[in-house]
């Protein structure tokens, strides 16, 4: 068990550290994210985190500390979610809104954080990315406020990497720890796992009575081996990114974006989706061979595969947990999965990159460099000789990229039976990583029991 301290608990509700006073309606009596979009226009910098688990750590009032205590007590907790921009002081269309976290602390807590009395904690586990700015601005700040000792907890594998490269490039001393703590594996095969033993549907599924929620079984999974599946791939893509655009234009030049499970909305986040294509793929003859692809795009309606609300910008309902629908996946062999990013030095492994695996299909992924590694450093295995994963280790984007087109293009000229053949000729592969999956799955706590026992 480990001490949490908090500035402000108001009737019974712990207030995220660092936010100013006026922000503190939005949490109390619970968390209203949703009001707090509508009334600021911003993302809420700070998000109450799933580190709080009451069988893992105890929350305390700063005002339970004497003064003059200088012997380590626990930790002043900084959480989030996805704003990482808008907590640390980097994304500028915020300032008229909010600060940086550090302007928030109370002044007696920083005393604390400067005598060693309290460690600063800064949580990013969930879905945040944690870029070099956000690093950058960590580090200055402590050591502008004479901040002895600070741990960053992120879902983000090259965080450590960077920062020390930074630290020797620009001759600073480190000012943080950082942990890796793979939140979305967790939680992901968590929700899968039990979904799986319940045999529940979720909720939401009540406004959509005909996508019932559900998992796959390991007999779900053999009752499809005599069977041609009516798609070649899986792929969703709710949220418009560089990469996934660039994605759905190879995917529709050769003729796999019809007829197939492929999810996409391209005016989620606005009225018309910029050419992004030539931010991945430099030469101009290719360039040009798939900007007619935009263009039709640009001119379809959105698609989806489970559930038509995935595609809507409804609060509360649109992120990647929450539901799943295994029916999508028992239609098609391979998933192509778009991360959340690609371009960015960031490694975050969202749910995409794990939840193939809960479902019995292998991974093309469209993400960052050396994700798959990382993968497999949980045990999981990939899919090298079934494809070509050069394009893991690929750092120069646009080339990363043409690795991939690649194997989409392979994958275009072959029959339903050969990639029928190709799919259950690595069934070994698929089953191992189903079975180490809900392994994860039913063990979720104990893996946050280590992070704890880490953090001591």
């Amino acid at each position: 068990m480990i001490n949490f301290y908090f500035d402000r608990i108001i009737d019974g509700v712990h207030i995220p550290n660092g936010i100013p006073k006026n922000f503190v309606k939005y949490y109390t009596p619970f968390f209203d994210d949703v009001k707090f979009r509508q009334e600021q226009g911003v993302e809420p910098p700070v998000y109450p985190s799933d580190l709080r688990r009451g069988d893992l750590c105890s929350l305390k009032s700063i005002d339970t500390l004497n003064k003059n205590e200088k012997d380590f007590s626990g930790y002043y907790l900084i959480e989030g979610f996805g704003s990482a921009q808008n907590a640390m002081g980097v994304n500028p269309e915020t300032y008229d809104k909010y600060k940086i976290i550090f302007n928030y602390i109370k002044q007696d807590t920083l005393k604390f954080l400067q005598n060693g009395t309290l460690t600063l904690c800064v949580c990013y586990i969930q879905e945040s990315f944690v870029t070099d700015n956000i690093i950058h601005s960590i580090h200055y700040n402590t050591k502008k406020l004479n901040i002895q000792n600070s741990i960053v907890i992120v879902n983000d594998f090259l965080v450590e990497e960077r920062y020390k490269t930074w630290c020797e490039e620009n001759n600073e001393e480190p000012r943080f720890k950082t942990i890796v703590f793979c939140h979305s594996l967790y939680e992901k095969s968590n929700e899968i796992y039990e979904l799986q033993k319940s045999k529940q549907v979720y909720d939401m599924a009540s406004d959509y009575q005909q996508h019932k929620s559900s998992a796959m079984s390991l007999d779900d999974f053999k009752d499809t081996k005599s069977t041609l599946r009516k798609n070649t791939i899986l792929s969703m893509n709710r949220r418009q990114r560089e990469h996934r655009l660039a994605t759905l234009c190879v995917l529709n030049h050769y003729g796999l974006l019809k007829g197939n499970g492929v999810s996409y909305q391209l005016t989620f986040d606005g009225p018309t989706t910029p050419y992004y294509v030539d931010k991945l793929i430099k030469d101009k003859s290719r360039q040009k061979k798939y900007y007619q692809d935009y263009r039709e795009l640009q001119d379809m309606k959105y698609q989806w595969v489970d559930y038509p609300i995935a595609m809507e910008a409804k609060d509360g309902v649109h992120h990647g947990y929450g539901w799943e629908n295994k029916q999508p996946y028992l239609d098609s062999y391979l998933n192509i999965t778009t991360e959340t990013d690609f371009l960015n030095p960031t490694g975050y492994a969202s749910e995409k990159v794990w939840k193939p695996f809960g479902f019995f299909q292998p991974v093309l992924l469209v993400g960052s460099p050396n994700t798959l590694e990382f993968v497999r450093s949980f045990g999981f295995k990939t899919f090298n000789g079934f494809i070509d994963e050069s394009y893991d280790k690929e750092t120069d984007n646009a080339k990363r990229f043409e690795l991939i087109e690649k194997e989409i293009v392979k994958f275009s000229k072959m029959s339903k039976q050969e990639v029928h053949d190709w799919y259950w000729s690595m069934e070994d592969i698929l089953v191992h990583n189903f079975n180490l999956f809900m392994e994860y799955g039913k063990n979720r706590q104990q893996n946050y029991k280590k992070l704890i026992k880490e953090l001591k």
